[in-house]
Parts: structure tokens; C-alpha cells; sequence
């Protein structure tokens, strides 16, 4: 082909029309810069189409990761409701002192009660995206600056976890003094009930002790402080992140179809 081009313009430089020939290197150059411009846009669609096969694999892992969290969050919340539970059951043990406890059910609360609940969230494709700038795949505006904000919501929930660690470990190490010596030792869990039957305490002697009925005021108290925040206000935040990704998921399809 390039051959025929040259022989055509020889051609007309033989034949001196040098207006026809300048006009044909004209053409040829704009059929050149057509070609480019196309292979240009080509190229540009390919780029964008991976950019979307990209965005929509982002935006999947994203709405997977966030979910995850959502369940996180949720089972720790029952656990939070839990210790609220067992700290009020023994508080209620201790101002009562009723003739009979079931030992069982006891020994599972003066456990469960002084458990510390840390929320550990997992979001590896926000980190990488951050990292790689292809955090601008996403166009939603609100969305990223909502994800941006969950970092400080999560940090704030990580401060109440800690302030609640001390009067909780003060309060199991407190209990100890009451039980079994071996009580720490004793490898407990839901379904090995039996263990807790061999466990000895002295719920007279707790109830003796103010201090015991202190912390569990505390803990009653920070519990619900902390159950509030996440409730209301942290979990609120994850459910419309994740909302939002399901949009632009929903717009980058239409966008594709």
C-alpha cells in the first residue's frame, strides 16, 4: 500500500502538477490523522471499559467488605447487650442473695460479665484503593466522603472500647478472689456447661464487697454507652455506605449496558 502511494505521488511529480499533488499529500496526511484519531479512540474505549470491568470488581469487593462489617458489628452488639445482661442478673444476685442460684448459670454470668468486646473491622480493598488513587473510579461524591468519615466513627468506637477495658478487668480480676483458685485456668464455653458446675464461688462474700457492686454498676453504665453509639449513630453510617455502593454498582451497570 505504501508502495502504491509512492508511485502515485512520483507520478504526478513527473507530470509537474504539483497543485494535484499537493492536494494528494494533503489527503494522505488527513487519512494519517484519521487513522491515528481512530486508533486513539479504540484505544480510549478499551482504557474505558477496563476502567468499568475494574470500577465494578472494586465496587463488589467494596459492598462484600462493608457487609462483613455490618455482620461484625451486629454480633458484637449482642455480646454488648449480653454483658449488660449478666452484670444486671448478678448485681440483682448480690442485692438479693437469694437461698438458691442455679451454680451453672452463676458462674456463666461472673464470666461473661467482665468480658472485654473489641469491634474488628476488615476493609483491605478501601485501604488498596486509597493507596493506588483508584479510589477516583468511584463518582458518587457522597459516598467517598462518607467512607472517608467511617474512619473516624471506627476510631472514636476503638476510644470507648479502651475506656471500658479498665473497670472491666478490675472487675474480673475482683471476682477472682471469691472463686475457685483454678477458676482462670478452666477452659470454658458454651457448650461445656459441665466445667462451670466444678467452678466454687462465694456469692455472700461478693455481696459484702462493695466494690464488686460498683464496677458492675460500671459496666452496666458503659455498656450502654457504648451499645448507644454504635447503634445509633455508627451503625446508621455503615447501613448508608453500603446503600450507596449498591447505587453507583446499579449506575456503572446501566452505564455498561
Amino acid at each position: 500500500m505504501i508502495s502504491f502511494f509512492r508511485k502515485i505521488r512520483q507520478k504526478l511529480l513527473q507530470q509537474n502538477r504539483v497543485t494535484r499533488y499537493l492536494i494528494y499529500a494533503l489527503g494522505e496526511i488527513l487519512l494519517v490523522v484519521i487513522g491515528i484519531l481512530i486508533a486513539l479512540q479504540v484505544n480510549n474505549w478499551n482504557e474505558e471499559r477496563k476502567q468499568k470491568k475494574q470500577k465494578g470488581i472494586l465496587l463488589e469487593s467494596l459492598k462484600t467488605e462493608f457487609e462483613e462489617n455490618q455482620n461484625r458489628l451486629n454480633t458484637l452488639l449482642s455480646f454488648i447487650a449480653q454483658r449488660e445482661d449478666y452484670a444486671r442478673s448478678l448485681l440483682k444476685l448480690l442485692e438479693g442473695l437469694p437461698s438458691q442460684v442455679d451454680s451453672v448459670e452463676t458462674v456463666f454470668a461472673l464470666e461473661r460479665a467482665g468480658f472485654v468486646h473489641y469491634f474488628n473491622p476488615t476493609l483491605p480493598t478501601y485501604e488498596e484503593m486509597k493507596s493506588s488513587g483508584t479510589l477516583s473510579l468511584i463518582e458518587n461524591k457522597d459516598l467517598k466522603r462518607r467512607m472517608a468519615e467511617y474512619q473516624t466513627f471506627l476510631e472514636y468506637s476503638f476510644r470507648i472500647e479502651d475506656g471500658n477495658k479498665e473497670p472491666i478487668q478490675q472487675y474480673s480480676e475482683r471476682i477472682l478472689k471469691y472463686m475457685d483458685p483454678d477458676f482462670g485456668d478452666v477452659n470454658i464455653t458454651d457448650n461445656e456447661s459441665r466445667k462451670y458446675a466444678s467452678v466454687k464461688f462465694d456469692l455472700e462474700a461478693m455481696s459484702n464487697d462493695p466494690e464488686i457492686q460498683y464496677l458492675l454498676k460500671i459496666i452496666i453504665q458503659k455498656s450502654v454507652a457504648e451499645a448507644g453509639y454504635k447503634e445509633r449513630i455508627f451503625k446508621p453510617r455503615l447501613t448508608r455506605i453500603i446503600d450507596l455502593i449498591e447505587e453507583e454498582i446499579n449506575q456503572t451497570a446501566d452505564k455498561q449496558g
